[in-house]
């Protein structure tokens, strides 16, 4: 189970995201206006974590989104894939919060900030 108003703990990480690399929090001096992640090896880290979580995400998500939540067609998998991706997401978030790492939320606002495409 989750703590704390997720609201006002992801405000006060996007407030505070400016410059800290997102794998380990800390502050770093840019080398470019783009630039997100205070050096490549963490860069990679993020993204090989992302990389896995995505694969096994992107299924469950588009058929509990196909059946509405398990409310139309095949509702027994529909309501499965949702409570599997539900769970997913918690689980990544627990883990997250655990490790000195930047909130997805946050993470995407540095993202938009830094003008990369939302995708």
């Amino acid at each position: 189970m989750l703590q704390g108003p997720p609201e006002t703990a992801a405000a006060a990480d996007v407030a505070n995201s400016r410059d800290l690399c997102p794998e380990c929090l800390q502050p770093f001096a840019l080398r470019h206006p783009r630039q997100l992640f205070c050096s490549p090896a963490h860069r990679d880290v993020w993204h090989n974590r992302w990389t896995v979580r995505g694969r096994a995400f992107a299924a469950l998500a588009t058929a509990a989104r196909m059946t509405r939540g398990g409310t139309r067609g095949d509702k027994a998998t529909g309501l499965r894939a949702r409570g599997e991706a539900e769970r997913m997401q918690a689980r990544w978030i627990v883990e997250d919060r655990a490790k000195p790492r930047m909130t997805a939320i946050a993470y995407v606002a540095l993202r938009l900030r830094r003008g990369f495409d939302p995708a």
